[in-house]
């Protein structure tokens, strides 16, 4: 029987609460105000400048220091203790309360004692509620669950200057008569699929919502994050090299800094502070198809163009973006997939959605076999990590 991809169900779609927000500047008040949501207590002394800076600076994002406090030691050890079926119950209870600011419903608060039951991942649940529909309409990057504050910085540094450098019209959102690239690489952006970009979609460094033909599917999807890397990291030796590496080769080799054929966790987990298109494959960018990307087409930063430019003529061939004929390094994606070495692929081995493992799967006899996943045209078209 095929193991289910896990949804987040009972996590409902409600209309914004934007109007009802207060809207401020101070970004420890910010802070403190998750504290108080997720921690269920404030800020104390110096404990969360860290937290601080990131946020006044533009690397992060509320979203997304409430998902990192969500899966800290303290919210684990307070909330989220032991693995018994109640435990899990209790675990699973906190969550909604502290991330989507409500008690669980039943289908909701079954799916995910039934998902840790399975898996015991925690983090996984975590992920999935800030990513969900549910929490992106009612909060997203802006807004803390459940304390009526939203973080509406003043001036904004580089990431908004990109948003505001893009947004022709000035209606705080990207259309995509806006958006310099092609219909993939604007896709590529519009993690929630709403039809346009916001300045979270945009922002340097941003991390990706899972978001997988409506599947969440935990034990796979890899984003750029060190969880995502342990997993693509089969031996454990702290590198990825190719033969683990089952997304498109292009995104490994623009991810590989120090160009060693390896990829480290910090290079990993950082490429995204430098090189925002790293999702945006060499064909998404030649927006008028004579073979390179010129500087107009590019909408990285001026640091990812010159390191790939490697020849200085102020143009990216495929062959600096891609790799060629004469790259040495060599990728299987289906090699690297198969972790026991079969010659097939079982929905355990399999990295993305359920719903994507039965379409390869054309034979119906639960596994992927190599002509069955040539014939799809190797690992699926978003095999960007996300």
């Amino acid at each position: 029987m095929r193991a289910a991809a896990f949804v987040v169900a009972g996590v409902l779609a409600v209309p914004a609460l934007a109007s009802a927000q207060n809207c401020t500047a101070d970004a420890r008040q910010v802070v403190d105000a998750i504290y108080r949501q997720v921690l269920e207590r404030g800020v104390s002394g110096g404990e969360a400048n860290t937290w601080i800076s990131q946020l006044q600076s533009g690397q992060t994002t509320v979203r997304e220091l409430v998902e990192n406090i969500a899966q800290s030691p303290e919210h684990r050890q307070r909330f989220l203790p032991g693995e018994s079926e109640g435990s899990r119950r209790n675990a699973a209870t906190a969550l909604y309360r502290h991330l989507l600011a409500r008690e669980p419903d039943a289908g909701g608060l079954q799916a995910q004692v039934a998902f840790l039951n399975r898996n015991n991942d925690i983090d996984a649940v975590t992920t999935a509620l800030v990513s969900s529909a549910e929490y992106q309409e009612k909060f997203g990057e802006t807004t803390v669950p459940g304390q009526n504050i939203r973080y509406c910085p003043n001036g904004g540094g580089t990431a908004m200057s990109r948003f505001q450098g893009l947004d022709r019209n000035r209606n705080n959102q990207i259309e995509r008569s806006e958006w310099n690239g092609s219909d993939r690489s604007f896709a590529n952006h519009d993690w929630n699929g709403d039809g346009v970009l916001s300045n979270s979609e945009v922002r340097m460094g941003a991390r990706r919502w899972p978001n997988d033909e409506g599947d969440f599917d935990p034990n796979g999807r890899a984003s750029w994050t060190a969880r995502s890397f342990r997993q693509i990291d089969r031996n454990n030796d702290g590198r990825i090299v190719p033969n683990e590496w089952y997304y498109a080769p292009e995104y490994f080799r623009r991810a590989d800094r120090d160009r060693n054929g390896a990829l480290s966790e910090n290079e990993f987990v950082n490429n995204a502070s430098w090189d925002d298109d790293r999702d945006d494959r060499f064909d998404d960018l030649d927006m008028n198809n004579n073979g390179r990307i010129e500087r107009s087409e590019w909408h990285g930063t001026a640091d990812a163009f010159q390191w790939l430019d490697r020849n200085s003529d102020n143009v990216l061939s495929r062959a600096e973006v891609v790799g060629d004929s004469t790259t040495t390094t060599s990728f299987d994606s289906f090699g690297s997939l198969d972790t026991n070495n079969n010659g097939r692929l079982d929905v355990g081995e399999w990295r993305w959605s359920v719903v994507s493992f039965n379409r390869y799967d054309t034979n119906q006899d639960n596994s992927i076999s190599r002509a069955e996943f040539n014939a799809r045209g190797g690992a699926p078209q978003t095999q960007n990590p996300r």
